[in-house]
Formats: C-alpha cells, structure tokens, sequence
C-alpha cells in the first residue's frame, strides 16, 4: 500500500515540476487552465488513495474471513467424527448386546390360614436383562432382579459366561450365578407353582451340557449351603438333567428328568434346613421328572419333584410336590387369550406350604408384550396333626405385565 502511495506522490510533484516553466510565458486563462488541471489531478489522486484504501480493507476482511471459515471447518468435521464413532459404537452395542426386561404389577387380596385378611398393590417383578455376544462361540448373560417384599434390594439374579455354539456343535459350558437345571416349573398361573418352592436352586456353579437332535441334558456342580458332618467348605453338591422335545405340525412334547445330590440346598429347603439348625445333616438327594405337551390350542403339564430320603429319621421328614395343569389358548378379538387350572400338592412341608392348593386363571394380552392376568388360588393347609393349622385359605390376584 505505501509503495502506491508513493507512486501517486510521485505523478503529483512532477506534473507540477512540468507545468513550472509555463507559468513564465504564459497568460492568464492559460494558468487558469492549468490549476484546474492540477486540482484535477490533485482530487483524483486522492480518489485513488481512497479507493486503495478501501481495497485493502476489504482484503484484510476476507482474509479474515477466511481463517474464521477454516476454523469453522475444522470444529465442524471435529463433531461430525465424534458423531461417527458415537453411530459406530451405538451400531456395535444394538449388534452385539440385546436387551430384554419384564415389569409385573400386581393387586391382590386374600385371606390366610389364620382368618386374617390383608389387601394391596404390589410391584411383584423387575427384571432386566442383557445378552452379549461378541463371537459365534461365546456369550455373557446378566439378570438384574427386583421384587417387592423382602429386603426390597436389586440383585445380580443371574450372571454367568456360556462357551460353545449348540448349532454348530452339541456340547457348551455355562459358568457363574444360575439356576442349575434341577425342576422344570413350566406354568401358565401368576404364582409359582409349589415344586419351585421346594426345589428351585440358584447357586454360582459350573454346567457342562450338550443339545443334538431334540436330546438335551448336563452335569452341574457347586459348592452349597449344606455342610454333611460340618467339614471344610468344598464343591460337594452336584447333579443331572436329561430330557427331549419332539416337535411336529399341532404337536410338540417335552420330556424330562433331573437329580441333585443335596435337595437340601434347594433355595426353599436350604432356608428351612438353617431355622432349624439342621446345614450339617446328611446330604439327601433329590429327583423330578415333568412332561409338558402342547395338541393344538391345549397345553398339558405335570411335574412331580421328592427327595429320596428323610432329613430327620424322627420325624420322617421327606418333602415332595407336584404340580398338574391343562391350559387353553385362543383368541378373543385378534387378543391371544389363555385360560388355565392347575391343581399342586405337596408332603412333609407343614407350616411353610400348603398341602394342596386349587388354581384358575384368565390372561389376555391386550397390547404387544402387555399381558393383564388375573387368578384365584385355594389352598388347604395339613391337619392340626401333622403341624398344619386344618384351614383353608383363598387368594385373588390381578396383574399387568409388559415384557420388551
């Protein structure tokens, strides 16, 4: 910019210089003329610095501009590389880990053994769950439980790692906190049927299973609550299952049994076994079979679950359940509906189960994944001398479930 200035300063002072000798020979308009010119030449040159000026102003603008448009450039692929590896990572967890939940609320009212009445709402069950797999051959499995009631804590329900792929080849290994496979307690009601109450087993133990060709079975071990003699604390319990499916258009029926060295370590027997002292007793086996078939619309179940001898030779205490049910599914409206009863009974289990127990429920599922469910239970208790109280009571339940 200077050296233009310059440059015009220079043209200004030699037309000046050029037009000197004039003035000696010349007249007056002549010199009139030329201070015209020159003032001409004057404004012009500050017309041209002006412009030069202005120029360089607008140049400085949009270099300036042009910086703050590379800065905006670099922030804008900056966040759109964040969001890319954010889309990335959200791809890999909906292609790797699936989630799945399960919320029951449930409002009932009933009378009990005693003739005392209670009533109430109750959030029964929370449960969310997650599945991980990375590779064909291994996956993780967590289940976390709330129910109400209780120390009304959320747990780890279940967590354990599997290895091994059942389509590609028949055997696999489950390892963590689980349900061993001892009882099946298939059921169409709200509540539990009464073998899961004498023999469902969470334990964190070690199975080894196969599935070929509708077969299924495996061994399992862990170290129980139940100590026989009060030795060292070590992986003595252990068991098996066995069984096999058959599936044909309108027909399909599962067969199966299972055994467990300890029925005491059951999570119903265990709690029993430790009110009374009893952890260090002999360790009595267990064993159950069931059968579940499905002819059409109509399902069918029976179960039966006893241990082989008696924990206490005083009082010949050998505990048994069984669970028989017939459900019906059609559909009322396009809405899958489902009608059951079931009758279960149990022995030796006086003043924590009932002796039988009579159940009906009616379930629709009004919505994709919302059930609304209601039951009716009557249970009888065990006669006054076998430790019962020889009252009956009744139960009504109503639950909505969703379930994604």
């Amino acid at each position: 910019m200077k050296k233009k200035m310059y440059i015009f300063g220079l043209a200004g002072m030699l037309s000046l210089v050029g037009i000197t000798p004039a003035f000696a020979g010349s007249s007056v308009p002549e010199i009139e003329t030329l201070k015209q010119q020159m003032q001409q030449i004057i404004q012009e040159n500050q017309n041209l610095r002006s412009r030069v000026s202005q120029l360089e102003e607008e140049r400085q603008k949009v270099g300036e501009a042009t910086i703050s448009d590379k800065v905006l450039e670099d922030k804008i692929h900056k966040v759109y590389e964040q969001r890319m590896e954010d889309e990335d990572f959200a791809h890999k967890i909906n292609k790797y880990v699936e989630f799945s939940g399960l919320i029951e609320v449930e409002a009932s009212a009933a009378d009990d053994f005693e003739g005392a009445d209670s009533s109430g709402f109750e959030l029964a069950t929370v449960e969310l769950g997650f599945d991980a797999q990375v590779t064909d051959w291994a996956k993780g499995h967590v289940l976390v439980l709330y129910e109400e009631g209780g120390d009304d804590d959320v747990v780890i329900d279940e967590g354990y790692i599997t290895l091994g792929n059942t389509e590609k080849f028949p055997l696999y290994l489950n390892a963590g906190r689980l349900y061993v496979p001892f009882g099946n307690f298939e059921t169409n009601m709200i509540s539990d049927p009464l073998t899961l109450e004498i023999a469902e087993t969470q334990e964190t133990a070690l199975q080894v299973g196969f599935e070929a060709a509708g077969a299924y079975g495996s061994v399992f071990a862990f170290n129980g609550d139940t100590n026989e003699g009060g030795g060292d604390s070590q992986i003595e319990q252990f068991g098996a299952n066995i069984g096999y499916t058959l599936e044909q258009e309108g027909f399909s029926v599962d067969v199966g049994m299972s055994y467990m060295n300890s029925i005491g370590d059951s999570d119903g027997l265990s709690g029993i076994l430790e009110e009374e002292d009893m952890l260090e007793v002999d360790y009595v086996g267990g064993i159950g079979a069931y059968v579940i078939a499905h002819i059409g619309p109509v399902e069918l179940i029976g179960e039966y679950i006893t241990a082989l001898d008696d924990f206490d030779d005083a009082d010949d205490s050998q505990p048994m359940a069984f669970n028989a049910e017939a459900g019906y599914t059609f559909d009322i409206k396009g809405m899958e509906s489902t009608v059951a009863v079931a009758y279960q009974g149990t022995d030796d289990m006086a003043g924590n189960l009932p002796e039988s127990r009579i159940l009906a429920s009616f379930g629709i599922g009004i919505f994709e994944g919302t059930t609304l469910a209601f039951e009716y239970a009557h249970d009888e208790d065990y006669d006054e001398a076998d430790g019962g109280t020889d009252e009956s009571a009744d139960t009504f339940t109503a639950q909505l479930a969703y379930e994604f």
